[in-house]
C-alpha cells in the first residue's frame, strides 16, 4: 500500500514538474527597434512553433500584427482596426549549399508544366554566416554572436522587388525550446522594395554559406543598403534591443486567426493611409527633441526633471554629443532629463537629480573566443567591439544624498561613440527603474 502510495506522489511530483517545464517553454518579450533617430516598441508571444507579433507602429503608423504558424509553413497578418486577415505561405525557394561540392548528374529533359498564371522572375539571394564563437548569458540563456551578410539581386523579370539590397547583420541569438521554426531566406512582402501581387510568383534562389546558425534575435544591429542594380541609393541602420523576457502561460488562441475578421486576397487592404507631410513633421519634432534636448524653465507638476552632466573619464569619446543621447534616453513617461553644465543650471532647471556619468574603461577588444581573429573570417564591414565600464550616479538635489549608484560593464559593438551610446542606452534604463 505504502509502495503504491509512493509510486503515485512520484508520478503526480513527474507529471507537474512537466507541467511546470511546458509552461516555462512559453515567452512573452518586449523589443525596442531603433532606425533613423525613432524608437518602436514590439510585444513578442512565443509558444511552441508559433509566434506573435504586436508592433506599436512608429510615428502613428500602425503595423499589422503577425501570427507565424511554423507548424503550417504560413504568416497570418491582421488589421484589428479594420478586422481583416491576410494569409501568407512561407515562400518555396532553392538553397543551394555553396560549402558543398554538388554531385554530377546526368542531364535529363525537363517538361515545363503548362500554366495560364505569370511566372515572373528570379531572385537571387548569396547568404553568408559566421559564427564569431562569441558566447554569454543573456535572459538565462546562452547567446551566440553571429555575423550575416545578405545580398538579394532580383532579375528584371521580377514582379516582387525590383532594387537590389544588401542587408548586414551584427546579433546575438539564442536556442528557445521547441521554437524551431526554420530560417527563410527570402525577403518578406513587407520588405521595403517588395509587393505583393498574388497573380505573379517569382523563384527564389539562395546560395548559401559559412558555418554557424541563427535562433532568436534578442539584439541585432542591422546595415540595409538600397540600390537600383548600378550603386547604392539609399542605406540606413535598424537597432533591435530586448527590454523584458519573461516566461508564462499562453492562450493558443493569440496564435490563431479570431473570430470575425474577414480575409482579404489583398494584403494592400491591410495598411493605414500614410500622410507624408504628418510622418516628416513628426520625425523633425522627435530628433529636434532628442538632438537639443530643451526643457523649459517652468516644471510642469508631476515631472521628474534629471540634470545630466557631461560624462567623463575618457577622451576617446564625445562628451556633449553622448550627454544630449543620454537626456534623451532618460526622458520617459514623468520623468524628463535636460543636459546641464554647472549649479546654476540645476537651479535654473529645478532639477529633483543630478547624474554623473563617468567611464573607466574603453577598451577595443581585439579578440574573438580567446583566438585572434582569421583573416577569413573577419568582416571588413563588421562592427568593432568595445569593452565599456562605467559608473552612473544619481544624486538627490534636495538633501545631497546618493540615490543610485549603478555600475555598467560589457561588452558593445560599433564604434567608439556608437558602443557607448549603447553602454548608455542599458545605463540609462537601470538608473530609471532605480527612480521608479
Amino acid at each position: 500500500m505504502k509502495k503504491n502510495l509512493s509510486l503515485s506522489v512520484a508520478f503526480l511530483a513527474l507529471l507537474f514538474s512537466i507541467s511546470i517545464a511546458t509552461e516555462a517553454q512559453q515567452y512573452k518579450l518586449q523589443q525596442s527597434t531603433g532606425i533613423m533617430g525613432m524608437k518602436s516598441e514590439t510585444t513578442i508571444y512565443v509558444k511552441g512553433m508559433r509566434k506573435r507579433t504586436e508592433s506599436a507602429g512608429m510615428m502613428g503608423i500602425s503595423t499589422p500584427t503577425t501570427i507565424e504558424q511554423c507548424d503550417l509553413q504560413r504568416t497570418i497578418k491582421l488589421n484589428d482596426k479594420k478586422k481583416l486577415y491576410y494569409i501568407e505561405p512561407f515562400a518555396k525557394e532553392e538553397v543551394i549549399d555553396e560549402d558543398v561540392k554538388a554531385p554530377v548528374v546526368k542531364n535529363k529533359p525537363v517538361t515545363q508544366p503548362v500554366t495560364t498564371t505569370q511566372q515572373g522572375g528570379v531572385i537571387h539571394m548569396w547568404y553568408s554566416i559566421t559564427d564569431t564563437g562569441e558566447r554569454k548569458k543573456m535572459n538565462g540563456f546562452t547567446a551566440r554572436h553571429i555575423w550575416t551578410s545578405q545580398k538579394i539581386k532580383p532579375s528584371p523579370e521580377a514582379c516582387t522587388m525590383k532594387d537590389s539590397i544588401i542587408i548586414k547583420t551584427d546579433g546575438w541569438y539564442i536556442d528557445l525550446p521547441q521554437f524551431n521554426c526554420p530560417v527563410r531566406y527570402t525577403a518578406s512582402s513587407t520588405s521595403a522594395n517588395t509587393t505583393s501581387k498574388p497573380e505573379c510568383k517569382d523563384r527564389y534562389v539562395t546560395h548559401r554559406s559559412g558555418k554557424g546558425k541563427l535562433g532568436f534575435p534578442l539584439t541585432e544591429t542591422r546595415t540595409i543598403i538600397m540600390g537600383n542594380g548600378e550603386g547604392k541609393t539609399t542605406e540606413f541602420t535598424t537597432d533591435l534591443e530586448t527590454l523584458e523576457f519573461t516566461s508564462l502561460k499562453l492562450d493558443s488562441l493569440l496564435f490563431e486567426i479570431p473570430e470575425g475578421y474577414t480575409q482579404t486576397m489583398d494584403e494592400a487592404e491591410l495598411q493605414d493611409k500614410i500622410n507624408a507631410r504628418d510622418m516628416m513633421e513628426q520625425y523633425k519634432k522627435n530628433n529636434q527633441d532628442k538632438d537639443n534636448n530643451i526643457a523649459t524653465e517652468e516644471k510642469k507638476t508631476g515631472i521628474i526633471r534629471i540634470g545630466v552632466f557631461e560624462p567623463s573619464g575618457d577622451d576617446q569619446v564625445q562628451g556633449s554629443g553622448l550627454q544630449q543621447y543620454l537626456a534623451g534616453v532618460l526622458t520617459s513617461g514623468k520623468i524628463e532629463a535636460v543636459s546641464i553644465g554647472s549649479e546654476e543650471d540645476i537651479a535654473k532647471y529645478s532639477c529633483d537629480y543630478t547624474l554623473f556619468t563617468k567611464f573607466t574603461k574603453i577598451k577595443q577588444v581585439n579578440k574573438v573566443g580567446g583566438l585572434l581573429k582569421a583573416i577569413k573570417n573577419t568582416d571588413p564591414n563588421a562592427a568593432s567591439s568595445f569593452t565599456i565600464e562605467a559608473l552612473l550616479t544619481l544624486k538627490n538635489v534636495a538633501d545631497g544624498s546618493t540615490k543610485l549608484e549603478q555600475p555598467l560593464s560589457g561588452k558593445y559593438e560599433g564604434k567608439v561613440d556608437e558602443a557607448a551610446r549603447k553602454a548608455l542606452d542599458e545605463g540609462g534604463r537601470l538608473v530609471l527603474k532605480g527612480i521608479k
